[in-house]
């Protein structure tokens, strides 16, 4: 067989080229088995800053005196010597299905004397810290739905939690003739809770959560909390985030003795959640 001095040359370099790229698939192929696969971070964070507008309903007293309010927020509203000062955030760490979870709310109120179902003047402070450790019974852990954040997946989740409720009350009752009483005291008694959350379409998801304690524990005869709120996932400046609109309600009933209050506060609230 006689082969053209133009034709070798052109069946070199197409052995060359075969032989390139049989070496490229093997140490792809050898690359694909000994690379490992990239380790996922179990820890995930998340902040929630949001406003609550409760109206109260219930008894305030230092020592022997006691007065009682019944008001919406909007009625509050019109009826304080200054607006309600309030500050609320929500901190969570997860560690896998593991989590720490803290929860702040602080309200002061300046009510005016002699307004309608109030028959003096009232002032209160209370302030109210959550904490405690969750598990999450089913649903993907924190850091994999942070993971999928922009796959919009579905992904419903129950978690059970236990921790304490610290509460700090201040009471300022204005009596007849100039005279005033006042008392502070704080309590902290256990609680027990759980939430469930159900994402029901890509961006939307429901969330309910509520809790029990006291037990008569530090003078705390009961205190409770339930809320539900209806979110939607989105992103801020490139951090996974979501809007909620919802509302709360919280329960306190404490000693009546230097202070006590047996009190619900419940009303709307709108807040704002990032996730890393």
């Amino acid at each position: 067989m006689i082969i053209k001095a133009g034709v070798l040359p052109t069946l070199k370099a197409l052995a060359l080229a075969t032989a390139l790229a049989t070496a490229s698939g093997v140490h792809g192929a050898v690359a694909a088995k000994t690379d490992p696969a990239p380790i996922q971070n179990p820890w995930s964070f998340n902040l929630s800053l949001y406003t609550w507008l409760p109206g109260v309903s219930g008894d305030f007293s230092v020592g022997p005196y006691s007065k009682s309010v019944d008001a919406s927020f909007i009625d509050i509203a019109g009826k304080l010597r200054n607006f309600p000062m309030a500050f609320n955030g929500h901190l969570e760490a997860h560690y896998e299905k593991l989590g720490f979870f803290l929860d702040g709310n602080y309200m002061s109120m300046n009510f005016k004397p002699r307004f309608d179902r109030v028959s003096s003047g009232l002032s209160m402070e209370l302030g109210v810290m959550d904490y405690g450790v969750m598990y999450r019974v089913f649903g993907p852990s924190a850091s994999e739905r942070v993971d999928n954040w922009s796959n919009k997946s579905n992904s419903n989740l129950l978690e059970i939690y236990a921790g304490g409720r610290s509460i700090w009350l201040g009471n300022q009752l204005d009596l007849i003739r100039g005279i005033s009483v006042s008392g502070s005291k704080s309590f902290t008694a256990p609680i027990i809770g759980g939430k469930v959350m159900v994402e029901f379409s890509p961006h939307w998801f429901v969330l309910v959560d509520g809790n029990v304690g006291g037990f008569g524990v530090n003078n705390v005869s009961f205190t409770g909390g339930a809320l539900g709120m209806v979110g939607y996932r989105t992103n801020f400046f490139g951090v996974p985030s979501s809007v909620e609109a919802g509302y709360k309600v919280l329960r306190v009933n404490v000693d009546k003795g230097v202070v006590g209050a047996d009190v619900t506060l419940n009303g709307p609230f709108v807040g704002l959640t990032g996730y890393w």
